[in-house]
């Protein structure tokens, strides 16, 4: 079993973190043992949408009075663009605001899984899409 590290000192559980309006599983609780499956969470842009693996969330944007967003510490796996979908789990985790991260359901994600492909050669790499994906969502 592999355990993943904490965020330098600010780790917690994700009770009470809500995305749009939506409050995660519990299941999404880190450090609790034995491990359970990460929800896996939507980040729509206008042209595309990523898919990640929730891994923890920053404890120090949950205290009471924080007025900093909650950030959280995502593993990409997809990034759905029109009808293609490409596989990012080569790429590296991202920490990123929780604003605008909806979650994802099985029944969305699975179908995307079985769809998803390396880029072609022609194409830029996975980790060029994921980083001009990340440029036009930080733009709004």
């Amino acid at each position: 079993m592999t355990l993943l590290p904490c965020l330098p000192a600010q780790c917690d559980s994700v009770e009470g973190l809500r995305l749009l309006g939506r409050p995660l599983p519990a299941s999404a609780e880190v450090g609790s043992a034995p491990p359970s499956p990460r929800p896996i969470l939507a980040l729509p842009g206008s042209q595309a949408t990523l898919y990640a693996e929730l891994i923890q969330v920053s404890r120090h944007s949950l205290e009471a009075g924080s007025d900093t967003p909650p950030l959280l510490w995502v593993r990409p796996l997809l990034l759905r663009q029109g009808s293609q979908v490409f596989n990012l789990r080569a790429t590296s985790d991202l920490l990123w605001p929780a604003a605008g991260f909806v979650p994802a359901y099985a029944e969305e994600v699975l179908p995307l899984l079985e769809q998803a492909r390396d880029p072609a050669p022609h194409e830029p790499s996975a980790r060029q899409q994921l980083q001009a994906f990340l440029r036009q969502v930080w733009r709004g």
